[in-house]
């Protein structure tokens, strides 16, 4: 009987060593409905970052400055003095892992059919909520912490 209970102590004690030092259990990715939801609780009522965006992709290739303004064009970054277009910021350690960010296309502003580089086209920026991988692990899963970013929304002239 002693040696049972000696053995079964032993099962017992190795079993816990596994548990505590050996088998080690992965963390896993939260959901992307579970990020979105934690990040909701950082945003106003009724806004989402995550919206499509009407009309806005990402160039696959840097633009450069127009040589005019796009009157006939029915996208703002087109018509404006300031063009602008956009790229993505990605980041795997982030959510969302892709932003668009806007990018200016000429150093002046366009002003009767040419460039003017007495004016300065310069990014509009805004802080937006995302959520940053901590690196921990709890209960089995990655910790996200809130943080802002600093996005660039458009374009802008400005006086040097």
């Amino acid at each position: 009987m002693h040696l049972k209970v000696e053995a079964a102590a032993q099962v017992l004690l190795g079993f816990a060593f596994c548990q505590t030092f050996g088998a080690h259990i992965p963390c896993r990715e939260p959901s992307d409905a579970e990020l979105e939801s934690m990040l909701s609780r950082h945003l106003a009522p009724g806004v989402s970052l995550l919206a499509p965006m009407k009309d806005v992709l990402p160039d696959q290739d840097l633009k450069s400055c127009p040589v005019n303004v796009s009157q006939t064009s029915s996208r703002l970054q087109d018509r404006s003095a300031s063009p602008w277009s956009y790229r993505v910021n990605e980041d795997p350690r982030r959510y969302p892992r892709r932003v668009l960010e806007a990018y200016c296309l000429c150093e002046g502003c366009l002003v009767d059919r040419q460039e003017d580089r007495s004016v300065q086209s310069e990014p509009f920026y805004q802080e937006v909520p995302v959520l940053q991988k901590s690196g921990r692990c709890e209960a089995g899963q990655y910790v996200y912490q809130p943080s802002r970013l600093q996005v660039a929304q458009f374009c802008i002239c400005t006086f040097p």
